[in-house]
């Protein structure tokens, strides 16, 4: 698996879930069925909370996460990679609240900043 350019890794323990941004990292992952169609993990997310509000002091909190990694691909030197990961907070969303139409343009700090994307599910890069 290959996220945001980050070199290959199997079964990684730590992914950063969204590409320049800290909001959600997945730490301590156990994987199942790495290298089938679908692979799985459970872990705990570390989320900022006040990414997506106008905090001044920003705010962490550790809530579990599943990951599913699915869709593989063959890269260069016929290695195989998973092209998509899905994430989902097992307790709900860590943002009650945010639309999910919002946009920053309007923050003092962080204009055009990244947010997650809607369907909870990014693309893998081969690496």
């Amino acid at each position: 698996m290959s996220l945001c350019g980050t070199r290959p890794e199997a079964a990684p323990s730590v992914v950063g879930v969204i590409c320049d941004t800290d909001d959600i990292s997945a730490r301590h992952l156990a994987w199942a069925d790495w290298g089938k169609p679908t692979s799985t993990a459970r872990g705990q997310a570390v989320v900022d909370l006040c990414a997506y509000e106008d905090c001044h002091t920003g705010s962490l909190a550790t809530v579990p996460i599943r990951l599913i990694a699915s869709r593989i691909v063959r890269c260069s030197g016929h290695r195989r990679a998973y092209a998509t990961l899905r994430y989902v907070f097992l307790h709900g969303s860590p943002w009650p609240g945010i639309p999910a139409d919002m946009n920053t343009s309007g923050y003092i700090s962080g204009a055009h900043r990244i947010l997650p994307p809607r369907n909870q599910t990014v693309q893998l890069t081969c690496g």
